[in-house]
Order: structure tokens, then sequence, then C-alpha cells
């Protein structure tokens, strides 16, 4: 799996912005940490590039020509893109900033802004999207596990999900208590399950309806 893991994008800042003055500030800000980053004028040319490979957060201005920033905010999730974004305006009017967290902003800042904050929010930003990226790597990982199973590897593993013991399954399945026993070896050895706790937990986590 770790080959996996090397193929994600370098996190990166991707600072929108129209006004050249702000996009200086923004720039400023995050080279002084040393961030990767880079400047869009408009969200048209911020959506050009393959959205499906990126990783990081975004800073927007909320008013700019073409598409605003809510605008890009709607269109991100309609593109089922979840990266963290950041706002910014001269103007923060209430709907504006009702609209934009609960379509799922981090923050939203009125110009001029405390370039401190904006950083910490910045950097929160890089590590949801970081505990995001892991969560779904994780949840792939455990789907692949999870189709090596044959259809009757999945009946028996129903069975010690629901707590039976291996002499219940092999009733109900119709088969014998060893053969049921082979079938459970089997299958921690496919899911990588050092234990039956194991085993119940990378079930719940493939399947997190089951409780």
């Amino acid at each position: 799996m770790q080959s996996k893991k090397s193929d994600r994008p370098v996190p990166s800042v991707y600072l929108i912005d129209d006004d050249p003055v702000i996009t200086f500030l923004l720039v400023d800000l995050v080279e002084s940490v040393s961030l990767p980053y880079a400047v869009f004028n408009d969200a048209p040319s911020f959506l050009e590039q393959d959205l499906s490979n990126l990783a990081g957060c975004i800073v927007t201005d909320v008013r700019m020509p073409g598409m605003s920033g809510l605008e890009l905010q709607d269109e991100l999730r309609h593109q089922r893109i979840d990266l963290p974004i950041i706002f910014i305006s001269s103007y923060a009017e209430v709907p504006s900033v009702v609209r934009a967290m609960r379509g799922g902003a981090l923050d939203f800042f009125q110009k001029p802004f405390s370039t401190q904050r904006v950083l910490d929010r910045i950097q929160d930003g890089l590590r949801i999207d970081k505990a995001r990226a892991e969560i779904q790597a994780r949840s792939r990982e455990i789907g692949e596990r999870m189709a090596l199973l044959t259809p009757r590897e999945r009946e028996v593993l129903e069975g010690v999900f629901e707590g039976k013991l291996t002499k219940t399954i092999a009733h109900e399945l119709g088969i014998s208590q060893r053969t049921a026993e082979t079938y459970r070896h089997l299958i921690m050895q496919k899911l990588q399950a050092g234990s039956i706790a194991e085993l119940v937990r990378l079930t719940m986590e493939f399947m997190p309806g089951k409780s």
C-alpha cells in the first residue's frame, strides 16, 4: 500500500482573487511558512485544471468577475471536490457569510483581515484535507480487501459480525464446523485482521451503518 500513499499530490494552497494587492499579500503569507501554492485570477481558470488530483485548501474572494467565490463553492460541491475553503471579502454581508458557512466553508474573513488568523486557518485546512485523504485511502484499502471475499466467505463474516459461534454459523449455512473455521481463517487472512476484534472493526469501517 506504500505506493498508493506516494501517489497523492503535494498539498497546496490555491489562492483565487482578482485583486493583485490581496494576492500579493496572500502569496507573501504562505511563502513565509514555505507552503506550496498556486495563484488564479478568477474561478473559471481554477476549474480548468484536473480537480480530481488536488490536495490542500482554497482561499478565495467572494466577489470576482465571471464567477463568484460562492458559485465556485457550489460547483465544487456539485463535482464532489471536497477541499476546505476559506473565504475573504470586502463585503461580509450576512447572507453571503451564512451561505458560505452552510455550504461547508472553513471560515469567512472580512478585509482587512488578520494575516495570522488567516494563516492559522490555512494550516487547519491543510490538516483537515490530509485527515480526509487518509480516511478515504483507508476506506479504499478496506474495500479492496472486502472485494477479495467470496459470497460464502461474506456469509461467514456476517455471522461472525453478529457474534455467532462457529458451530452456529456452520449449522445455519449447512456446512461442517471445520469448514466454517477454514472460511473464518481465510477471511482473516484476506482482510489482514489479527483478531476477531479487528475483524469486527474492519467490518464496521466498511459498513458504517452496522453497529
